[in-house]
């Protein structure tokens, strides 16, 4: 048996409608979506919210001054820096006036001649203590710094995976107002811009480092 034009006509035109009210759903759907109830509009962003909590942030300098082993070290390296300053400074000032003295001789006296090669050797030998003091100290700093952030990884890591989180970033607090340039830079050039305080986990890591009873 034959189908009929006319069935043919009405099944596209109910194809048709549909889709047209379809679209027409759509289209006033998305022009009042801001007549819903926010909790109506919170369910549907529910996954992403979900998603971005697995994300954590840290304020690393933040956690290194809560740190009293590496206060204390560097401290003590403060105080040392500060002690062979003042040594060298002393030999300096002795230097300078044997300098001073040798100015009263004559350039063409076996004196002057002594003297001067003597002091040019101590003041060699000066700037050799010095820069090896210096490195001394960089190297003194460095591993006091290894050995604080070797420990805030750990406690990151078990932070972390006690929250379920897949990633941690570094954010940075607004410097004072008194901040010289660099920390200004530094701060500009952070790698999280904002973020919601509940994926901070500063104050966690600080606990896990210091234990329960620290504050």
């Amino acid at each position: 048996m034959r189908k009929s034009p006319w069935n043919s006509f009405r099944l596209s035109s109910v194809w048709l409608l549909s889709i047209l009210v379809l679209c027409a759903g759509g289209w006033w759907l998305g022009y009042h979506w801001h007549d819903f109830p926010p909790a109506a509009r919170a369910e549907g962003a529910a996954a992403d919210t979900q998603v971005d909590a697995r994300i954590g942030v840290i304020d690393l300098p933040a956690v290194m001054q809560r740190i009293p082993e590496l206060r204390a070290e560097l401290t003590e390296l403060q105080s040392d820096v500060q002690r062979a300053q003042s040594q060298f400074q002393k030999r300096q000032s002795e230097l300078l006036s044997l300098q001073k003295e040798l100015q009263t001789l004559s350039p063409e006296s076996q004196e002057f001649q002594q003297r001067q090669q003597t002091l040019q050797q101590q003041m060699s030998q000066l700037q050799t203590e010095m820069q090896l003091q210096q490195q001394q100290f960089f190297e003194r700093e460095r591993k006091a710094y290894l050995s604080a952030l070797g420990r805030i990884d750990e406690a990151v890591q078990k932070v972390a995976r006690a929250k379920g989180l897949v990633i941690v970033l570094k954010q940075s607090r607004p410097p004072a107002a008194t901040s010289n340039p660099q920390e200004l830079l530094s701060y500009l050039a952070r790698e999280v811009i904002w973020a919601e305080p509940q994926l901070d986990i500063t104050d966690d890591v600080i606990r896990e480092l210091l234990g329960p009873v620290q504050k």
